[in-house]
């Protein structure tokens, strides 16, 4: 019976490996090729993104292939038996990509804490000089932190089958503690087992969580509670401000997501698989639970590329593109609206009704006959309000504008003007 259930929770927890391989491996591709073809996608922030898709993809396609083995052929367990080389590489690359992924997660926490709460102080923001520094510093403390733990990595053949697993040496200063009052059983922890665990739960996942979870938190209530300058401008309508106040929220759920996921995934794993592997505590199916503690901290190369891509406007317009003409579908037009001022004192041109224009300009865009008409009427208020329409086949100033990727919306209802209206 015991039997029968190692076998049948191997068999799920194989699934879900393979449901992780199914999206990891084309949602970080896509990410890492996207930045490789659109050289406008190769910002600091979008090569981070890049970073944590190439450590994704690492474990993706070379480690999780050999624990579905290993799930699968539980008779078997390690699939190269005659390989030191390749024990101690299966056990340092999934130890070193998670920490990388820990140490680029919090890199993108500061640059968007610093972006976002103190946006002029340019020397604090991530440079590319900055960057191509971060991004092999990044990969040499991961691995370099781990060389230790592949010198305790040995190969053990038990019967028929071999066991890829560290082998702590004894010192004197390990630690001993008693097992029970009635007799003098000890049990020993090793001190390199103790320092490992020391080094790296703090930073894998200690420091990178109380980091994001203080500048995360910091950042929601600085969204959540500020008024900008274009807040308190009156001249705005009830819709502007209804999607200012969506885009405050979105950033602010998406924030809570990284935050929250990172702690989900990985807090049980670290504390549980910790005193598990120094027996403070005991549990049956011993290797039921390890295994699923580890695959659930293995999801963060699915989950990552879905908040850090697919919430990426860059990312999801750019992508989205790839995929169409790869299938040979047209490109998907990014989101635009027509706005047509329209006066009653200035005529349109009768040779040409209609101008295109730049959200960069340095006027809305209305004809020059039409500024000095518009300024009368501000000055005399003998117009109260400026209507926004669609553009009509008529002999008035009619300005056809096509505002591509844009953040500015132009309400079809009448605007009010005050003090504030030139800003419009």
């Amino acid at each position: 019976m015991a039997e029968q259930l190692i076998v049948t929770s191997y068999i799920v927890i194989a699934v879900f490996y393979i449901i992780l391989i199914i999206i990891s491996i084309p949602a970080n591709l896509l990410i890492i090729i996207a930045t490789i073809v659109d050289k406008k996608l190769r910002s600091p922030t979008n090569m981070l993104v890049c970073n944590l898709s190439f450590a994704s993809l690492i474990i993706a396609v070379l480690r999780i292939p050999v624990k579905l083995f290993e799930l699968i052929n539980p008779d078997i367990t390690f699939p190269f038996p005659n390989s030191p080389g390749m024990c101690i590489f299966q056990q340092m690359l999934p130890a070193s990509s998670v920490l990388c992924i820990s140490i680029t997660l919090t890199t993108i926490c500061v640059d968007r804490f610093l972006a976002i709460k103190y946006p002029l102080k340019q020397h604090l923001k991530m440079t590319q000089v900055r960057l191509y520094i971060f991004l092999p510093c990044s990969w040499i403390v991961s691995f370099a932190s781990f060389i230790a733990y592949g010198t305790y990595v040995k190969i053990f053949t038990i019967g028929n089958q071999s066991v890829c697993v560290p082998v702590y040496p004894r010192s004197p200063h390990d630690v001993f503690i008693k097992e029970s009052s009635g007799n003098t059983t000890f049990r020993r922890i090793e001190a390199a087992k103790i320092a490992l665990w020391g080094l790296f739960i703090p930073f894998a996942f200690l420091i990178p969580s109380i980091i994001m979870c203080t500048l995360y938190i910091h950042l929601v209530r600085h969204l959540w509670s500020r008024t900008g300058p274009s807040d308190e401008t009156r001249t705005i309508s009830r819709k502007d401000e209804v999607k200012r106040l969506k885009q405050k929220r979105r950033v602010v759920k998406i924030l809570i997501a990284c935050c929250s996921v990172f702690l989900i995934t990985n807090l049980p794993y670290y504390i549980l698989v910790m005193l598990l592997d120094m027996r403070f505590i005991t549990v049956p199916n011993v290797q039921i639970v390890a295994n699923t503690l580890i695959m659930i901290n293995l999801s963060a190369i699915a989950y990552n590329p879905i908040i850090y891509g697919y919430f990426n406007k860059s990312f999801r317009y750019r992508v989205d593109d790839m995929l169409r003409r790869a299938f040979g579908l047209p490109s998907r037009r990014r989101r635009s609206f027509t706005v047509s001022t329209t006066t009653a004192t200035s005529q349109a041109p009768q040779g040409n009704s209609s101008q295109k224009y730049s959200p960069r300009a340095s006027s809305i865009g209305t004809p020059r006959d039409a500024k000095p008409a518009i300024k009368d009427q501000v000055k005399s208020c003998d117009t109260p309000s400026i209507e926004w329409k669609l553009p009509q086949k008529n002999n008035r100033a009619s300005i056809e504008t096509t505002l591509a990727d844009s953040i500015y919306y132009y309400p079809s209802e009448p605007v009010q003007l005050s003090r504030h209206s030139t800003d419009v």
